[in-house]
């Protein structure tokens, strides 16, 4: 199937199928016929899919390059390696640059993507679920600061987004769920039709059936892309909604120093915490919070690596890139599948959520 996100001149097509590889490298060559091709990806990636990968080289006269793998690497210095392989393979502006990996590494080379001589084209092809449904698509590339997570980076969209669903055969139970994190993220977003679609399919989708799963990711992509349509920069505050749970998530992500919790993970805690906190400051009317409730108490249980204080999350909050004049932005949810943005939240009932739901 095939999803278009349209934004003029910079719209792209979206494909998603499954057991599709072997139709890659002709597609590549119909888009870009004049063009010479790199390719991205990490250690595990390159180990997994040896043999496509080969082929690929083969048919498409690719230049290779391999990452280290995990959240840890989403750094200056291994952005700058990318720069330094596509400088050395002597890559012209009509070069196409493809990521083939999970959203570490669609971020880091979509940002490289970006500044390689000011601007080349971009192909996205993700391998985990969190990369499908999420970060794959919209164009927001960046690496991780001491600091805070995403801070440095760049909009860049990609010319085009190939997902094979067959990829997701090989990914970690513990991936897959923290993938599920971002696609389980739109109920509380994408409209109550969406709201109920993953109340009715969770169980089915989390255990990795795949006719669910399929209408599942289609159903997120089509999502995303229509608010990245309407607002591509994050300048109306609409595309900001797809940060829910993420406040919360980023500073979890942080206090572990981006390493030894997945980003879903945190967005699992996060989307409760928002919950949470939508139920304590009334944003979601009472009539709707048993909804939440029994939507919530199928997730998984996170295990963290150690209690984290309450305080200390609260802190890690204000290094987030969301913050604007000098205030937290939450994303809550109202009614099932609708959410709003907030800003003026007291900090007793964030401490109070945080207590409650990480202590």
């Amino acid at each position: 199937m095939q999803i278009t996100v349209k934004l003029g001149p910079r719209s792209y097509p979206v494909f998603l199928e499954d057991n599709a590889h072997a139709s890659f490298a002709n597609h590549l060559k119909e888009l870009f016929p004049k063009s010479r091709f790199a390719l991205v990806t990490n250690t595990t990636i390159a180990g997994l899919y040896q043999e496509i990968i080969s082929k690929w080289e083969e048919e498409l006269s690719l230049v290779k390059f391999v990452l280290p793998d995990g959240e840890k690497y989403k750094t200056l210095e291994i952005w700058s390696s990318v720069l330094d392989f596509l400088l050395k393979s002597a890559l012209d502006r009509k070069s196409v640059v493809c990521a083939l990996g999970g959203g570490v590494v669609g971020d880091i080379v979509g940002f490289a993507s970006a500044a390689f001589l000011r601007g080349v084209a971009c192909v996205q092809i993700p391998t985990t679920l969190l990369a499908m449904v999420d970060s794959s698509v919209g164009g927001k590339t960046g690496v991780n600061h001491a600091l805070g997570k995403n801070l440095i980076g760049a909009f860049h969209q990609p010319s085009l987004v190939w997902m094979d669903a067959s990829f997701l055969d090989t990914l970690p139970d513990k991936q897959f769920v923290a993938g599920y994190a971002e696609l389980f993220k739109y109920a509380f977003i994408g409209g109550k039709d969406m709201f109920e679609f993953v109340s009715a399919r969770h169980d089915k989708m989390i255990a990795r059936e795949r006719l669910s799963l399929l209408e599942g990711m289609q159903r997120s992509v089509e999502i995303k892309a229509a608010i990245v349509e309407s607002d591509e920069k994050e300048m109306s505050g609409r595309r900001a909604l797809l940060n829910f749970g993420h406040t919360f998530a980023h500073a979890i992500e942080r206090l572990f120093n981006f390493d030894r919790v997945l980003h879903g993970e945190a967005v699992f805690i996060g989307m409760k915490c928002a919950c949470d906190l939508g139920a304590r400051i009334g944003t979601i009317p009472p009539s709707a919070v048993h909804s939440y409730t029994a939507l919530l108490a199928r997730l998984p249980a996170i295990a963290l690596p150690s209690q984290p204080d309450a305080d200390s999350i609260y802190n890690a909050m204000f290094t987030d890139k969301k913050m604007a004049a000098g205030k937290l932005t939450f994303v809550l949810p109202k009614q099932p599948g609708t959410s709003v943005l907030m800003t003026e939240v007291p900090e007793k009932a964030v401490l109070e959520t945080l207590r409650a739901v990480t202590g």
